[in-house]
């Protein structure tokens, strides 16, 4: 089995912060297994299909660089709300305004210091329909963490974010008594507006909540369910049945790159046996890790790349490695699965974007044509936004890279 864990110190772990990107890819079918890399900015190819990372060099930046933000695509734009800012290394502090990226530049659409949301870091985020209003930007919990030393505060409530009028509205306030404090949590949209969330108590159950009925249940699962962690990442797939969630960090330090599925069909979660022609090679899976950006590209098909895992040295290094996962059903009538890593990019290689963790990686709905190369907007290609991140304790970025990724159909 996928099995493998490394000890991060409990003082290291709470400065790494989970975020993830929302909105699933549009359904295509991959199949990656050679690889050659070229240059950064140039495509690398793999059977058939192409990635390639190209530096935007933006004309306006999100200020200051931060890390531990949300990030979801509604409205046809990219937002980021909140996150861990960096003035300079002596100075992070949690921040609560909201900019916007419309294939163009940043925008400030909301300043610092506004009264609500409360700044946090480490929250959970999902884009569905809250109302008639059309799609909203759910942000639950995260971590305020006020004063250095004090430890902070986890929060619970639940807001709302419209595009529309880039306006928030609370739909479940602080301290209410539905939802338990949760940060460092994965947020999922369902196809039927609800959103799910795993956290660190969910061991038997997921959280599910209604946002229209503003209602919050535990749905018990079955199967075998990951360990108690945050700082995880998850995505559904394309087929909005399935729900992959990859690595992640125990409250005791433990660090994991495990990976299950939850069939939202059955409820059962699922441990995929490692299927790989160098299965004692440790390099055939990605290090254990905490707070990567984890993408789903079509119903088997995941893309993974940096998070934040143990030095052999000690102390936290972040990546910069590309890896996919591929996950196959042993046969049609069974729910056991297989999966197969295939490393695209090692870490340290130029062709990818510097190493961090705590980024977001958000999907765009149409190429940003006017910052790229005109050949660049490809039929069928898929745009990804990797914004913000921290290389632990030594510095967080606010650079912006796209991530193409072309099937073959397209590419050949």
């Amino acid at each position: 089995s996928i099995s493998s864990i490394h000890r991060i110190s409990s003082e290291n772990a709470s400065q790494i912060i989970h975020t993830m990107s929302f909105k699933h890819s549009s359904s295509c079918i991959l199949s990656l297994y050679n690889l050659l890399a070229w240059s950064l900015n140039t495509t690398m190819v793999v059977s058939g299909w192409s990635t390639k990372w190209i530096n935007l060099n933006l004309p306006t930046q999100i200020q200051p660089p931060r890390s531990g933000h949300v990030a979801f695509h509604t409205q046809n734009k990219v937002y980021v709300f909140g996150g861990y800012a960096e003035e300079t290394p002596e100075s992070r502090y949690p921040i609560n305004d909201v900019w916007c990226f419309d294939q163009e530049k940043w925008t400030c659409v909301q300043p610092p210091f506004a009264e609500t949301p409360q700044a946090r870091l480490a929250a959970a985020a999902a884009v569905t329909c809250a109302d008639e209003g059309g799609e909203v930007g759910v942000v639950i919990g995260g971590w305020d963490s006020q004063q250095a030393g004090s430890g902070g505060i986890i929060l619970n409530d639940v807001q709302a974010f419209s595009g529309k009028s880039n306006a928030w509205k609370t739909i479940l306030p602080l301290d209410n008594e539905q939802l338990q404090p949760t940060s460092r949590s994965c947020a999922i949209a369902l196809p039927d507006d609800r959103i799910l969330l795993h956290n660190h108590r969910c061991l038997d159950y997921v959280l599910i909540f209604d946002v229209k009925e503003i209602k919050w249940e535990k749905k018990r699962v079955t199967g075998t369910p990951p360990s108690s962690r945050g700082l995880h990442a998850c995505v559904i797939l394309p087929d909005n049945k399935k729900i992959v969630l990859f690595g992640g960090a125990a409250q005791n330090g433990l660090m994991s790159n495990e990976v299950f599925v939850l069939d939202t069909t059955t409820w059962e979660w699922t441990k995929p046996t490692l299927c790989s022609d160098s299965s004692e090679d440790e390099d055939a899976v990605p290090s254990p890790r905490a707070s990567p950006c984890f993408i789903a590209l079509d119903d088997n098909t995941c893309f993974l790349y940096g998070g934040a895992s143990v030095k052999q040295e000690g102390g936290l290094h972040g990546n910069n490695d590309v890896w996919l996962l591929e996950l196959k059903n042993r046969d049609s009538s069974s729910s056991q699965i297989k999966a197969k890593w295939t490393q695209l990019h090692k870490d340290g290689d130029a062709n990818s974007p510097p190493g961090r963790n705590a980024a977001t990686l958000t999907q765009l709905f149409s190429c940003p044509s006017s910052l790229l190369e005109e050949d660049d907007d490809e039929e069928g290609a898929l745009y990804f936004l990797l914004s913000g991140g921290w290389y632990p304790f030594r510095t967080t970025y606010n650079d912006d890279f796209v991530l193409k990724v072309t099937p073959p159909s397209s590419s050949s």
